[in-house]
């Protein structure tokens, strides 16, 4: 019998038996053992870098520091975050001055604005308000929003409200629940005071750009007529009501109006 190779063949067999006697090769040579360089540490030096370093940060450490330290405005009252309640004052606070805050540069009239009590993350506390503080209430880089919807996608809107229990809204909007019989059923739905609402066809609704992208369950927002940025962050909007307010000589107010009522 006779075995042909190609080429290739051959060759791999070399690399193969290359291979082989080099591993056998290098298996009976004694071990080799090399030391290591000394890699220990000065603590001294150590210090002094660190000390660098902190020399460096701290003017930057104290700056953001003094800026978070700011006092922005004088509350007469503690704003609680709360839960469990279709309105509060911290929630009307924050909604409020978001409208009056966008319709300065907005050139076209908002029908009321709408935000999460999720995204408020802690309570205005009475006295000093500080940048920092504000920065606690809204961590987020949330921008507001004008989202102009449909009457069926304002309804789902007014479904929502109801279902949820509340969430924060502007003045401009009032709803009342009530219960109305119909055959077997009883269908509990919220009744708009404002008339306009029954009439109109497309409403102007103010919002974070988050929760108009569906956040927090409000899909509503989802495919509107218009989306339209106001050129302003949630954040810098509280920050620039505070200012304006401390400026005027105004000190932060709560108060509770039954714009959302559960009777």
């Amino acid at each position: 019998m006779q075995f042909f190779f190609t080429t290739y063949q051959f060759s791999a067999i070399k690399k193969v038996v290359a291979t082989v006697f080099i591993s056998l090769f290098l298996a009976c040579q004694p071990a080799v053992y090399e030391k290591t360089q000394d890699s220990s540490i000065n603590i001294i030096e150590t210090t002094t870098e660190h000390q660098q370093a902190t020399d460096l940060i701290t003017p930057y450490k104290d700056s953001l520091e003094k800026e978070m330290n700011e006092v922005l405005v004088i509350s007469a009252e503690e704003f609680p975050k709360e839960k469990g309640k279709p309105e509060t004052k911290l929630g009307n606070l924050v909604a409020d001055l978001s409208i009056e805050i966008a319709q300065k540069t907005y050139n076209s009239n908002i029908d009321f604005c709408l935000l999460n009590f999720g995204g408020l993350r802690t309570s205005l506390p009475k006295g000093e308000i500080t940048r920092g503080k504000i920065f606690e209430l809204m961590p987020f880089e949330n921008e507001l929003v004008v989202v102009t919807i449909s009457k069926e996608q304002f309804e789902h809107l007014i479904g929502y409200l109801y279902t949820v229990g509340g969430q924060p809204i502007s003045k401009g909007i009032t709803l009342v629940n009530y219960i109305e019989k119909k055959s077997d059923l009883i269908d509990a739905k919220f009744l708009i005071k404002e008339d306009k609402y029954r009439t109109e066809k497309e409403f102007k609704i103010l919002t974070s750009d988050y929760l108009a992208k569906g956040g927090d369950n409000m899909t509503f927002f989802l495919n509107p007529i218009n989306y339209e940025k106001v050129g302003i962050k949630l954040r810098d909007a509280i920050i620039q009501y505070c200012v304006e307010q401390h400026a005027q000589g105004n000190k932060l107010n709560g108060k509770i109006e039954g714009r959302i009522v559960y009777e």
